[in-house]
């Protein structure tokens, strides 16, 4: 029997085919993204796989606009899990998005999934409470992402699953690298693992936490990957830790 495995990936900023927002513009490593996804996808991916998607998908502003990259990625294979990213202006109700794309994405949106026997929960965020260029108007939207984390963590670990994995777009640190409350939060429920995209560019990947308070950080832009899906977990590892367990 083959078993699950678990990726992240994110962070596209696809645009239509051709791409009406040409991301080369950022640098010689963005030529030809779409392709260079899908290609390492199909390469990478199998029908039994779930893939983690930390947000900006598209740089669409309305679901109208997007279906045409949702679609793309909707028709490659293995089970799709979706946080919302900052520019992900086209997000819209969980239903509506669901029957646009004909149930092809799972939206955690003050929910939880479960992958095996990993809990999946997640939010947005924001920017941290301590970063340097925080605003009055900031301050609300970044307790009202902490309640909606904190909401889908205790749906989380309702599950009793081995491990929870916590989902973000934005980084759950600041600019010095400082934990965030968001990290707090999932230190609370015992997070193993924190998935996270947002931060693109060679100069912003240097000094990249790897682990904060005991919890394994997986920065999954596409950039950053090399436009390639990261493994997080392969489930045979689980059968085996039980196996030997028993």
């Amino acid at each position: 029997m083959t078993l699950m495995k678990l990726y992240a990936f994110s962070d596209f900023h696809l645009s239509g085919d051709p791409p009406t927002k040409p991301m080369d513009i950022f640098g010689p490593a963005w030529n030809n993204h779409r392709e260079k996804i899908i290609n390492a996808w199909m390469e990478t991916i199998h029908p039994e796989d779930t893939v983690i998607m930390a947000g900006d998908l598209s740089w669409a502003m309305h679901i109208q606009d997007a279906i045409s990259d949702l679609k793309m990625l909707g028709t490659l294979p293995g089970r799709k899990i979706i946080v919302r990213g900052n520019h992900d202006y086209w997000w819209d109700t969980v239903t509506k998005m669901t029957r646009m794309t004909d149930g092809a994405f799972e939206f955690i949106y003050n929910s939880a999934l479960s992958v095996g026997p990993i809990a999946i929960a997640g939010t947005r965020g924001w920017i941290a409470e301590t970063s340097r260029k925080l605003t009055e108007a900031d301050k609300p939207i970044i307790l009202r992402e902490e309640g909606r984390l904190e909401r889908s963590l205790e749906l989380a670990s309702k599950m009793n699953p081995e491990r929870i994995i916590a989902v973000l777009h934005y980084p759950p640190f600041d600019e010095l690298r400082n934990p965030t409350h968001m990290l707090q939060l999932m230190t609370k429920y015992h997070v193993t693992d924190c998935v996270y995209g947002h931060i693109h560019g060679a100069m912003n990947f240097q000094n990249l936490p790897e682990e904060l308070e005991g919890i394994r950080l997986h920065l999954t832009s596409a950039d950053y990957l090399d436009f390639k899906p990261h493994l997080l977990y392969d489930l045979e590892d689980f059968h085996a830790e039980k196996d030997d367990r028993e």
